[in-house]
């Protein structure tokens, strides 16, 4: 190839798509490409610390587009492509960047395995491979040229490499983290140049909210300071106030809060978040890259993300803007072919689902568990595009009591690392703390967290509010009869341990009274619940005070807002139980303690795993304890040192994600990282309208049949319409026909069958799962 060819990284098209040749002065040269990535890597690289090795791999990630059958293939489409990550993957190896090589090899298809060949060729063999010309010539024919040659073109085209100095890896599960963070400083950085190149007009709208710690905190103070004053209940919520803003003092690091529901922890450690950033950033000068960038709030179900993010929104948005706060359930975009080395990422289709991708830029994200964590050990393009985000963040990890005993030593050795070497703030914040010391054995990194609550105990028995009425050891209660005890009085609660309960009594009460009876699952898409929250909170104000009856799956009981008078509870884990007992006079307008009533159902249904072990656990536990304070922090601490004993890891390496992650096998640690026990898949519901007579979820798919893309606005409002499926479930509805694919490419799928206006999916047998 001779000097006069010009190299480039993509072609271009017009506005309406079509495509524009090569004297158009309108394709992107390589050099710029490789030049923009370098830099933007490194920039979002600074807050990491991670700077040089993010502008390798930028420099690094394209080095095989200098192929002569690259450049060919970009004026000929009809000419086959070729894998243009190998080149830049085995120069990283030569210079034992391994994070850089990873990153360069995964960058379109995903982080590859170190030695593993089980999801696709190991990094060690495409490296050998390409050092050895056998991926260049032998096997397939491609890119014949060597690493040198490309990189004499790379020079020729005005580039150098930084200086990089190799340093011996000491801690691999560490590395394996560091490693995620330098490759999603580079995706997001080519996805963003990508962006700029093809899409400029939407490049330039793209701003990045700043958070403005100070003016939302003023807003946040403005709100509090318009709360009730009078009452016990309000007295503790400001004494929780106050030790969360004598806590935000603190230098950044590991917390917990641990405060009984109703108290007041969204607010408050919201609060804590916004002060904290302030106190220390204003150590700090404008710019600096350890200066804190934002809050994020970890939540367990789509349930009180919805609760929580309109919370925000009211406070926030009408002074800070729409983009101020970001709200992040599930991935409704395509995927990458993960181990696909055949995939051709440069198609228009998959640049653009990349686009849509969420990067966590915005100022406050609200999320999930599974977001968070299976974003953090995943090895996919577009779900770590937003990890880098995570660094100097604020993160409020929300009823941390659903985190799957048995991934503990990944998940906690993982935030201890974010706080250690990434400038985190973590909070680990509920009503029923977990005795994450007593796995502190199963840890690599010390685990003390500073307790922001002054008086955990005094707090719980001031704000004990409900008796806890325990079900003798030979007592089964029928469902026919609890639904008689359920409609026995004009507001109640009941919450039970898998959907086909939940269903089968919601039948039954509204056979009884068929104008108050309400249900709640995951079988319901998020604006279909918060509809029926709506009407059942409006029933529940003391100023309407209408009848109304909820039976609901455990999906109820992680910070839903919602007040009973009395409460049913399926026997079930502990920390469950006290979840429900705060659904019930949770604003303390009864002087007396009102009664949670646990009973153990004649048909006995329970999700399988760690729920059915810990409501083993529970009865043995509740059998010695008889008299036990269930309301008090230490009860729970007891109970989950047992509990944790019993179903956690002994040590590190038994958890098969921590495991595979010190392999640097990343796609078997990804596969592995299932907070839920199962992989879910989102199904977009088609057939159910909002109170506007809209059948949105129709209209996207239609949207998407048509025009075969959504936009990341869509994307992230087919969230709010979509509900999960476990794998079992999803086949089976793929089988019978109750879903479809609109669309070629995308992974994504509609429900075309049966919804139901009071219990959502139809034909679903919902024996296993818990919400």
């Amino acid at each position: 190839m001779g000097k006069e060819v010009k190299f480039y990284a993509h072609t271009a098209v017009d506005d309406s798509g079509k495509a524009l040749p090569e004297g158009s002065g309108r394709w992107q040269p390589l050099a710029e490409h490789l030049r923009n990535v370098a830099d933007l890597a490194a920039d979002l690289a600074k807050p990491l610390g991670l700077c040089v090795e993010a502008e390798l791999a930028g420099l690094l990630h394209d080095l095989g587009k200098y192929a002569a059958r690259f450049q060919a293939r970009l004026r000929n489409p009809a000419i086959h492509g070729i894998n243009h990550w190998a080149a830049g993957a085995s120069h990283a190896a030569a210079l034992k960047a391994w994070a850089v090589a990873f990153s360069s090899d995964g960058h379109h298809t995903g982080l590859p395995a170190l030695n593993d060949n089980a999801s696709g060729p190991p990094l060690r063999q495409t490296v050998n491979a390409f050092a050895e010309g056998r991926l260049r010539s032998e096997l397939t024919g491609q890119c014949p040229e060597s690493t040198d040659e490309l990189l004499d073109r790379f020079n020729q085209d005005g580039l150098a490499l930084p200086v990089f100095s190799p340093k011996a890896i000491s801690d691999k599960f560490a590395e394996a983290l560091r490693a995620r963070m330098i490759f999603s400083c580079l995706v997001d950085a080519d996805f963003l140049d990508t962006e700029a190149h093809f899409d400029p007009r939407r490049a330039r709208s793209r701003s990045v909210p700043e958070l403005h710690p100070e003016q939302a905190y003023d807003l946040l103070d403005k709100a509090l300071s318009l709360k009730p004053a009078i009452g016990q209940v309000n007295a503790l919520r400001r004494q929780l106030l106050a030790d969360c803003l004598r806590a935000a003092d603190r230098q950044p690091g590991l917390f917990t809060l641990t405060a009984p529901t109703g108290s007041g922890k969204t607010l408050s450690s919201l609060a804590f978040a916004l002060k904290h950033i302030s106190k220390h950033n204003a150590q700090l000068p404008a710019g600096h890259p350890d200066r804190l960038r934002r809050v994020i709030v970890v939540i367990p179900y789509t349930s009180i993300i919805e609760q929580t993010a309109r919370v925000f929104r009211e406070l926030f948005e009408g002074t800070l803007g729409s983009d101020y706060i970001l709200e992040h359930h599930s991935a409704v975009a395509p995927r990458e072919h993960r181990g696909n080395r055949a995939v051709d990422a440069e198609e228009e289709p998959l640049r653009r689902a990349r686009l849509a991708a969420e990067n966590w830029a915005s100022p406050l994200v609200v999320t999930t568990n599974v977001q968070f964590f299976e974003s953090l050990f995943s090895n996919r393009p577009s779900d770590c595009r937003k990890l880098h985000n995570i660094g100097r963040s604020v993160v409020l990890f929300d009823e941390v009591q659903t985190l799957p005993p048995r991934l503990m030593p990944s998940l906690l050795s993982a935030v201890r690392l974010l706080t250690r070497d990434y400038g985190v703030t973590a909070v680990f914040m509920t009503a029923t703390q977990p005795a994450f010391a007593s796995v502190s054995a199963a840890l690599p990194y010390d685990w003390n967290p500073v307790a922001i609550s002054t008086n955990e105990t005094g707090l719980a028995d001031a704000l004990r509010r409900t008796r806890i009425e325990l079900p003798s050891a030979d007592s089964t209660t029928a469902w026919p009869e609890l639904a008689r005890r359920i409609v026995a009085g004009p507001q109640s609660l009941c919450v039970v341990n898998t959907t086909k309960d939940a269903r089968e009594l919601f039948r039954l009460v509204r056979d009884l009274k068929p104008d108050a009876a309400f249900h709640l699952s995951a079988r319901m898409c998020p604006v279909h619940r918060q509809e029926k929250l709506a009407e059942i909170r409006r029933r529940l104000d003391p100023e309407a005070n209408e009848p109304c009856r909820l039976i609901s799956t455990q999906l109820i009981e992680a910070g839903v807002d919602v007040d009973f008078p009395t409460a049913f509870r399926a026997l079930g884990p502990l920390d469950s139980i006290i979840q429900t007992a705060g659904r019930c006079n949770r604003e303390g307008r009864d002087p007396e303690p009102c009664p949670v009533i646990v009973f153990r159902p004649m048909e006995v249904r329970l999700p399988p795993g760690a729920y059915a072990l810990a409501t083993a656990k529970t009865a043995e536990f509740l059998s010695r304890h008889p008299d036990a304070a269930l309301h008090h922090p230490g009860t729970y601490r007891e109970y989950f040192a047992e509990l944790y004993k019993l179903i956690g890891p002994e040590k590190a390496e038994a958890d098969a994600v921590f495991k595979l992650s010190t392999d640097f096998n990343f796609p078997a640690a990804a596969d592995a990282c299932r907070l839920v026990g199962s992989e879910t898949r989102a199904v977009l519901v088609k057939g159910w309208r909002n109170r506007e007579g809209r059948d949105r979820g129709a209209e996207i798919a239609e949207k998407l049949h048509r025009e075969r893309h959504l936009t990341a606005d869509e994307c992230r409002e087919a969230q709010r319409y979509s509900v999960n499926l476990y794998q079992g479930e999803f086949l089976g509805a793929q089988a019978s026909g109750y879903i479809y694919q609109p669309a070629d490419g995308w992974n994504f799928w509609v429900w075309n069958s049966d919804y139901d206006d009071n219990l959502g999916l139809g034909h679903l047998d919902a024996r296993s799962f818990v919400q």
